[in-house]
């Protein structure tokens, strides 16, 4: 996992944030069941039908309170699966191992990505990858369009916490996340730990800052799957 996710990000050679920067990027701990409340009420800004109509168009407008909405507000959806597997066709799991790729295999991670993203739309990987695709052979204008979303849902994310505790943890809706977040500090995964009650904990490669990993916190992640799946 810690291998494929730097190739992916030296593939796409954007949105690397330095942790400095994350250190000083003020933060508000989300109040999960107001999010659940405002995201399921039509009268409110954050009605998510709305949200998500707004962010599949072409508007580059969204806040990053939208963000945070669209993002932590999908686990209170009922087609939301945490633990949601994809069994990725050997030709694609081949192509993601690559750094360089043809134009009829930008095609493929394409068409691939757009496939996944129909059904988890916040899929950080396959928007990674679209982007990657797109701008690959050509397409500028639509790999600005997937960059702009991609970079509000991992604001968004940063915007929950600073990752340094489990008070201070980043929420996330899907496990692999947490992968994305760390590499695009700079860093490399090299253990997960579950830590109770909820909380995930990346350890980190060795590094100059000494910082030895990260927290996530998935106790609405844990909630819905147990709901949905485990509590029957």
């Amino acid at each position: 996992m810690k291998h494929f996710y730097a190739i992916l990000i030296y593939l796409l050679g954007l949105s690397v944030l330095p942790l400095s920067a994350a250190e000083t990027h003020p933060y508000e701990i989300p109040d999960m069941e107001k999010i659940e409340e405002a995201v399921r009420d039509s009268r409110s800004p954050y009605y998510y039908p709305d949200l998500l109509k707004k962010y599949f168009s072409n508007d580059t407008t969204m806040t990053l309170q939208e963000f945070r909405h669209l993002y932590l507000g999908y686990a209170s959806q009922e087609d939301y699966n945490p633990y949601h597997t994809i069994e990725v066709p050997n030709h694609i799991e081949q192509m993601y191992l690559q750094t360089v790729h043809t134009e009829s295999e930008c095609d493929s991670l394409i068409k691939y990505a757009r496939k996944i993203l129909a059904d988890v739309p916040f899929d950080l990987r396959q928007i990674n990858f679209l982007v990657y695709g797109l701008r690959q052979n050509g397409k500028n204008r639509e790999a600005d369009l997937w960059e702009y979303r991609l970079k509000g849902i991992i604001n968004a994310i940063l915007s929950t916490g600073d990752g340094k505790a489990p008070e201070t943890a980043w929420f996330v809706i899907s496990p692999t996340d947490e992968y994305n977040i760390v590499n695009r500090q700079g860093f490399t995964a090299t253990e997960f730990i579950f830590v109770e009650p909820y909380f995930d904990y990346i350890s980190i490669e060795s590094n100059p800052l000494k910082i030895e990993g990260f927290y996530f916190n998935v106790k609405k992640l844990l909630k819905e799957y147990n709901r949905k799946f485990y509590d029957r």
